[in-house]
C-alpha cells in the first residue's frame, strides 16, 4: 500500500477507533527520514464546545516526560557536573534511602532505569500535598521489596529525585532547565510544564475519564487536571512530581523531540547532547521479564534504558515510552533503523487507542497490513477488566460469612499515621465508616471480621480494596490499619498507626 493510500485509510481508522473506544480525541504525528509526513488531530479536544483536535493541540504527556528528565541529566553529564555511575550521595548528601547500602550505592543510572529495589509506593506521592523536597526526604521511609539492581520496578519517586538533583546541581528549577536546555533549543514553543500554561492556552485538550470508572471502555465525562496545592507558577514552583510526568505538549512539538533522538542528540547543526550520552539512554540497563504493555507475539527482549523502554518489535529496535495522568494518555516512539518517529496522545484516562494507532503506523512502514491493533488493544482491555474481580479477591481472600467487627464503630475512627505517607483519617457518619486519604473521602463497608473494603475508587485504587484494622496485643484496642498500596510481588501491606487524641502525625 502506498503511503498516500495508507494515510487516507488511517484517518478513517482513527475516527473509527475513537468511536470504538468512546474517546474524545487523539493527535498523531509521524516523522520519516527527517520529514514530517503526518501531524493531525482527530475527534474533539473538548466535547462540550465541539472543538476539534489538531496537531498543535496541547495534551499532558504523563510519563513520556521521564525521557526529558533523563536528557537533562545527560546534558549535565556532558558538562562534567554529574556522572551516571557515581553514588548520588555525592550530589545530595542529605538524601537517604530505607537501607544504608542503597543510600551509599545508588546512582543516577539506578534511578533512571528503575532498579533501586524500591517498588512504586505510588500513594506516597499521588494525591498528597508534599513538596518535591518532602518527597525526596520521605524516600528514607519507603521500604524496598527487592535488592538494588536485581529487578526492574517502575518507580516515579526516583525520577522525582533525579529532577531534584538537576535542580541542586544547576541552581535552577526543573521547569527552567526544561525551557533553557531543551524546549528553546529544539523550538518546542508549544511545550510547557505548568498547569496554568496548558489551561490558559486556547488550543488545549480537556481531560476525560469514564462515567463509571469500573468500566474501562464505555462512557466519558470531563474531569479536572491533576493539580497539587504546592504548584505556583507565579513563584516558579512546579508540580512536585514534575520530573516524573508534568510536561504538556503537542504532536508537532513531540515530533521535534523524537527527531532529535533520531539525530543522535544533534539539532540544526548543534550537538545538544553527546552521541555517547544519547546511546546511554537508548541502551538496555534492565531486562523486563514481561512487558508493561499488552502481551504480544510481535515483541521480544523487553528492557529499559534511561527514560525509554527498548524492545524488539518484529525484529526491529523500538524505543518508546507511554504516559498516563488524570484524563490523558500518550505514546512517544522511534525506530532508529527505519529513521521513523511516531507519536500519539489522547485525552481519555487509561485509553490504549494511542498505542494501537502508533503500532498501526509502524506496521505500515514495515510493510505489514494485518496487525488489527485497534481491535486487539480493545479486546485486551476488555479481558483485563473482566479479571478485576480476581485481583480484588487476591487482596481480600475469600469472604467469611456471618462475622462482625470486634469493636464498636467508634473504636475504628481516628487518625492513622505512617512516615512517608499522608495521614489516613477514619470517621463514622450515618452508621458507616469513611476513609479520608490522599485528599479523597471514600465510604467503607464491612467485609468480614475487622476488614472493611472501599465502596468506591480511591485515586487509582479500585472499589473493593481492603482496609484491615489491627488490634493491639495488649489491651485489644484498635491500634492500626493496613492497606495493599504496593502491588508488586514482595510488597508488604502499608501499616498506619493509630494516634491517640492528644497526638499528631
Amino acid at each position: 500500500m502506498t503511503h498516500e493510500k495508507f494515510f487516507e485509510t488511517f484517518r478513517q481508522r482513527a475516527e473509527d477507533g475513537l468511536r470504538l473506544w468512546e474517546s474524545p480525541s487523539v493527535a498523531v504525528g509521524v516523522v520519516k527520514d527527517g520529514k514530517v509526513v503526518l501531524c493531525e488531530g482527530y475527534g474533539l479536544r473538548d466535547t462540550a464546545g465541539k472543538l476539534p483536535a489538531t496537531g498543535e493541540t496541547l495534551y499532558q504527556i504523563g510519563s513520556c516526560s521521564k525521557a526529558f528528565t533523563a536528557a537533562l541529566v545527560s546534558i549535565l553529564v556532558d558538562q562534567g557536573k554529574l556522572d551516571w555511575d557515581t553514588p548520588i550521595i555525592r550530589y545530595v548528601p542529605n538524601i537517604r534511602f530505607y537501607d544504608d547500602f542503597t543510600t551509599k550505592s545508588v546512582t543516577l543510572r539506578d534511578l533512571l532505569s528503575h532498579r533501586t529495589g524500591m517498588p512504586r509506593h505510588e500513594y506516597a506521592w499521588y494525591g498528597t500535598d508534599f513538596t518535591k523536597e518532602q518527597l525526596v526526604e520521605n524516600l528514607r521511609f519507603l521500604e524496598p521489596n527487592q535488592p538494588i539492581r536485581t529487578v526492574f520496578q517502575y518507580n516515579n519517586q526516583c525520577y522525582i529525585l533525579a529532577g531534584y538533583i538537576v535542580e541542586r546541581v544547576t541552581g535552577k528549577t526543573y521547569e527552567q532547565c526544561l525551557q533553557e536546555y531543551l524546549f528553546d533549543p529544539l523550538g518546542m514553543g508549544r511545550s510547557c510544564a505548568f498547569l496554568d500554561d496548558i489551561e490558559e492556552d486556547a488550543d488545549h485538550a480537556t481531560p476525560y475519564d469514564r462515567t463509571d470508572t469500573s468500566d474501562a471502555l464505555h462512557g466519558m465525562r470531563p474531569i479536572p487536571f491533576y493539580r497539587t496545592p504546592v504548584e505556583d507558577r507565579a513563584k516558579g514552583i512546579g508540580a512536585a512530581m514534575g520530573p516524573a510526568g508534568s510536561i504538556d505538549s503537542c504532536a508537532a512539538d513531540m515530533l521535534k523531540w523524537v527527531q532529535f533522538h533520531l539525530n543522535h542528540g544533534a539539532w540544526e547543526g548543534k550537538q545538544l547532547i553527546s552521541e555517547d550520552s544519547m546511546q546511554q539512554m537508548h541502551r538496555p540497563n534492565m531486562i523486563l521479564n514481561t512487558p508493561l504493555d499488552m502481551p504480544m507475539l510481535e515483541t521480544d527482549f523487553w528492557s529499559y534504558g534511561m527514560g525509554w523502554f527498548i524492545e524488539s518489535f518484529r525484529g526491529h529496535k523500538l524505543i518508546q515510552h507511554g504516559g498516563n495522568i488524570n484524563g490523558f494518555s500518550g505514546f512517544t516512539s522511534f525506530m532508529p533503523d527505519l529513521n521513523l518517529g511516531v507519536v500519539a496522545y489522547t485525552n481519555m484516562n487509561g485509553s490504549y487507542l494511542h498505542y494501537a494507532l502508533g503500532r498501526e503506523i509502524i506496521d505500515h512502514y514495515l510493510g505489514i497490513e494485518d496487525g488489527n491493533w485497534v481491535q486487539r488493544y480493545h479486546d485486551f482491555v476488555a479481558g483485563r477488566s473482566a479479571n478485576a474481580a480476581k485481583q480484588i479477591l487476591a487482596m481480600t481472600g475469600e469472604q467469611v460469612p456471618g462475622t462482625s467487627p470486634s469493636h464498636p464503630m467508634a473504636d475504628y475512627t481516628g487518625t492513622f499515621c505512617r512516615e512517608g505517607y499522608t495521614p489516613a483519617v477514619v470517621t463514622a457518619e450515618n452508621g458507616a465508616l469513611y476513609l479520608d486519604f490522599i485528599n479523597v473521602k471514600v465510604k467503607m463497608r464491612h467485609f468480614h471480621y475487622d476488614t472493611f473494603v472501599l465502596d468506591d475508587i480511591l485515586g487509582e485504587l479500585p472499589a473493593g480494596v481492603p482496609v484491615h484494622f489491627h488490634t493491639a496485643e495488649v489491651g485489644g484496642r484498635i491500634d492500626a490499619l493496613a492497606m495493599p498500596l504496593v502491588p508488586e510481588p514482595g510488597g508488604k501491606l502499608i501499616r498506619f498507626e493509630k494516634q491517640r487524641s492528644d497526638e499528631g502525625c
